[in-house]
């Protein structure tokens, strides 16, 4: 993460990322597990936009937002490392509605506040 990476579509037969999905993502010898934060239409034709999931759960400033029993991690999503990244392979799993909407409000108090 850290650099902005030209759109990229994902492998035949890969289909395309969706918001909410988690992967694991590998960049300079580090292993993350991120959160895809962008809409659907949007990983289609670009990079999509995530935030890893740090371990732990802190829910205290606005940019961190924890993860819940029902979503396929456990930790917080980290909303100040918002970043591009070209997600490939299998998702690990999709976070459940309630927690993308805790993420979608978080997002909007980062950049309307």
């Amino acid at each position: 993460m850290g650099r902005d990476v030209p759109a990229r579509r994902p492998p035949h037969g890969c289909g395309v990322v969706r918001q909410g999905e988690v992967y694991d993502y590998e960049a300079g010898g580090q292993r993350y597990r991120v959160l895809v934060v962008s809409a659907d239409a949007h990983n289609e034709v670009r990079t999509p936009w995530v935030v890893p999931v740090r371990r732990g759960s802190m829910d205290a400033p606005p940019y961190l937002v924890a993860l819940v029993d029902a979503d396929p991690v456990g930790g917080t999503a980290d909303l100040d490392r918002l970043d591009r990244a070209p997600v490939s392979g299998a998702p690990v799993g999709i976070v459940t509605g309630a927690t993308m909407q805790r993420v979608r409000e978080a997002l909007r108090t980062l950049f309307d506040h």
